[in-house]
């Protein structure tokens, strides 16, 4: 996890974000605020699998939160950002109940801090799933209940149920977003688009889960972490829960003649005979946020395959 410091929104202190995962959403929040941070981040670590470690490594972030940038002023805001998850789509049973048990840990400490620093406004914000809440679903609104097919989906229902009840003592923000695509940088967990990039370069094939007339709502990473950074930066005194899709659903076919189109290179497809992740799932425009300003694909697909290029590019010369 992350610590960042910036002015509080009032300007007589500091505010400072903590950031639980530090991938293609989290990431992006980071990079959101990077231009508004005043003092250099901290990185503490957060073990997943023993909840005494855990327990100690909250105490770390805790103390991190006390001493960064003193010199500032008091701590006026601060802001818990979940971004965290290992579990993708797939994942069995076994694979999300850490994470919720991570989660709750979490959720719990925050809310000791929050007693314990009681002159400090505290926010909370946690990213879910649209996809894994409503998979199958079409015209999705804000009346539109969550019907979870997958334990996935199942733990981000738990996770959203957690943050009702913190919503008794602190603002907090849900964030549903579609299906995410974007550059998480070297190392990151590999997205489709991802894959298909690195894979048509390679001349090698990539295994498509859904089939050819699967249709989704691709949102990019990077409007995401705009989106939160924007609700981080000018604080709402009440919690919300925000729908963040495009509106305008893709088929498979569409979102792969796409990247063929912008890769400049053909794209080298194995779909399964019985695909697994094949539901539709649409959204509707009326739903999403009034300043939720999604990139078109084509676009958002031009500026991942560009920052990937860069990447390959710098990974060849390092090498």
């Amino acid at each position: 996890m992350r610590l960042i410091v910036r002015h509080s929104p009032e300007g007589d202190g500091r505010h400072v974000v903590a950031v639980f995962g530090i991938g293609l959403v989290g990431g992006a929040v980071i990079r959101a605020l990077r231009s508004h941070e005043i003092a250099p981040a901290q990185d503490l670590p957060l073990d997943w699998r023993d909840p005494a470690r855990r327990a100690a490594d909250l105490t770390q972030i805790s103390q991190g939160i006390e001493a960064l940038a003193p010199h500032l002023g008091p701590l006026k805001a601060l802001d818990f950002v979940w971004a965290a998850g290992r579990a993708g789509f797939a994942a069995r049973h076994e694979d999300v109940e850490p994470e919720i048990a991570a989660f709750r840990d979490v959720v719990s400490w925050t809310r000791d801090l929050a007693d314990a620093l009681p002159d400090t406004r505290h926010t909370f914000h946690m990213l879910s799933s649209a996809g894994g809440l409503f998979e199958g679903q079409r015209f999705i609104d804000a009346q539109s209940q969550p019907r979870p097919l997958r334990p996935y989906g199942e733990a981000k229902l738990v996770q959203e149920g957690i943050v009702d009840d913190l919503r008794t003592t602190m603002v907090a923000h849900v964030y549903r977003p579609s299906s995410v695509y974007g550059f998480s940088g070297p190392g990151g967990r590999a997205g489709l688009l991802n894959t298909l990039v690195d894979n048509a370069k390679k001349h090698a094939p990539s295994r498509i889960f859904g089939g050819l007339d699967t249709i989704r709502d691709y949102v990019l990473s990077s409007d995401i972490g705009t989106f939160i950074g924007r609700r981080i930066a000018q604080p709402d005194d009440v919690s919300r829960t925000h729908l963040l899709a495009s509106g305008k659903p893709a088929s498979m076919t569409q979102m792969l003649r796409i990247a063929s189109k912008v890769v400049g290179h053909p794209l080298y497809l194995k779909f399964d005979v019985q695909p697994s992740n094949a539901g539709h799932i649409t959204y509707r425009a009326s739903a999403l946020p009034q300043d939720w300003r999604p990139t078109d694909l084509e676009t958002g697909i031009r500026q991942v395959a560009r920052q990937l290029s860069l990447s390959f590019e710098a990974g060849a010369r390092r090498r």
